[in-house]
C-alpha cells in the first residue's frame, strides 16, 4: 500500500518579539545609603556676612518708595556731591535737602518704582521708573531714571541721575 504523503501543517505565524516596556527595561535605582552618625553631625555652613552697601541700596529703595525724605538725609555723608542732568554738580548735605525741597515743592505726587538694582563694590545702580504730578499745572509725567550711588564708610559720598530733563518740564 502506498504511503500517502504527510501535509505539512502550516507554520503559524506569530508577531515579532517585543521590547520590554521602558520600566521594565530600568535598572533598579539603589536606594541611598543611611547617613552615618558623624556625617549627619556635620554643621551647616553659616549664612553669608550681611553686606551692609546691599542694606544701605535696600535702604535707598524704602525711603524713596514712602518719601521720606527726613530719613533719607542720614544716608548721606556730609561733603556729598549729587550731579544731575543740566545742572551745575552741589556738594554738601544742605544742598541735598535744597534739591529734595525743589522737588516737593515742583512735584505735588509721585511714584516710585525700582526697575533693577545693581550693587556692586561700593557702587549701587537703581533703575528707577516714576510717574509725578507737577503742582503747578497738574501735568503728569512718566519717566525713567537712572541713579548711580558711590558709598564710602556707609554713606553716599557721589551720586549721579541720568534721565531725559524733557520729561521734568511742568
Amino acid at each position: 500500500m502506498a504511503k500517502k504523503p504527510l501535509k505539512k501543517k502550516a507554520a503559524k505565524k506569530t508577531a515579532p518579539a517585543r521590547k520590554p516596556k521602558a520600566a521594565a527595561r530600568r535598572k533598579p535605582t539603589p536606594k541611598p545609603a543611611r547617613k552615618s552618625a558623624a556625617r549627619a553631625a556635620k554643621p551647616r555652613p553659616a549664612a553669608p556676612a550681611p553686606n551692609p552697601v546691599r542694606e544701605l541700596a535696600q535702604r535707598i529703595l524704602d525711603l524713596t518708595i514712602t518719601h521720606n525724605d527726613e530719613a533719607s538725609f542720614a544716608l548721606y555723608a556730609d561733603n556729598v556731591e549729587s550731579i544731575e542732568p543740566g545742572m551745575p554738580p552741589v556738594t554738601g548735605i544742605d544742598a541735598i535737602k535744597q534739591k529734595f525741597a525743589m522737588w516737593r515743592a515742583m512735584v505735588s505726587d509721585s511714584s516710585w518704582k525700582a526697575r533693577n538694582v545693581w550693587v556692586d563694590g561700593n557702587t549701587i545702580v537703581i533703575e528707577w521708573d516714576c510717574r509725578a504730578t507737577f503742582a503747578a499745572t497738574g501735568r503728569q509725567s512718566e519717566f525713567s531714571e537712572v541713579a548711580i550711588h558711590e558709598v564710602r564708610d556707609g554713606k553716599i559720598t557721589r551720586e549721579r541721575f541720568y534721565y531725559d530733563r524733557s520729561a521734568m518740564q511742568p
